[in-house]
């Protein structure tokens, strides 16, 4: 049985290193900055789940059904509310340099489903992704990241630890109908 166990674990996690491989740097991102150390743990975190990839337009990632790009840009509220922008991708499978990503169009609120959503974050302590929930650090890491400066947090607060942030806030998400977000996948951009 834990082998079992181990073989779901290694295959989820492929996976999910699978969907983040794809989105190296080549361009400035959001804030002007490009992010080399963004592609050496991409590599790092996907290796050997690149070589299984297979990709319909190169090394340029297809957003699957349901999903799209956003840019956070702050957490509202008591982490009710994820202002973000919508996201174009810029990727040419020519150069094989993956994707790039730019935040577009006006803000959006969002919420999320319930608190049991899954919120698959970067680690950049641990060079990994890890898979949380929006109510169990998911959506405080999407805010302590939007927010590195701790300037929206209340008074009293103490600023946040953003040592563990990766720095671009692109995620891909899933929404339903009434504007939640159901699925959040924090995503290696430049």
């Amino acid at each position: 049985m834990p082998f079992k166990r181990s073989i779901l674990a290694t295959a989820v996690l492929a996976s999910a290193a699978l969907a983040l491989t794809a989105c190296g740097p080549k361009d400035s991102g959001a804030k002007g900055r490009s992010s080399s150390s963004a592609s050496h743990a991409a590599k790092k975190v996907g290796k050997k789940s690149k070589k299984k990839a297979k990709r319909t337009n190169g090394d340029c990632p297809t957003i699957a059904t349901g999903h799209k790009v956003i840019w956070v840009n702050n957490v509202e509220g008591a982490m009710n509310n994820i202002i973000a922008k919508g996201a174009k991708m810029h990727c040419d499978p020519k150069s094989h340099a993956g994707a790039s990503y730019q935040p577009i169009g006006q803000l959006n609120t969002y919420s999320v489903a319930s608190g049991d959503t899954k919120v698959t974050i970067i680690s950049k302590k641990a060079s990994t992704q890890k898979t949380l929930t929006a109510q169990y650090g998911g959506i405080a890491h999407v805010k302590t990241c939007a927010d590195p400066n701790g300037k929206s947090y209340d008074g009293g607060q103490t600023k946040a630890d953003t040592g563990d942030c990766w720095g671009l806030n692109f995620y891909d998400v899933a929404v339903d109908s009434n504007n939640k977000i159901t699925q959040m996948t924090e995503i290696y951009a430049s």
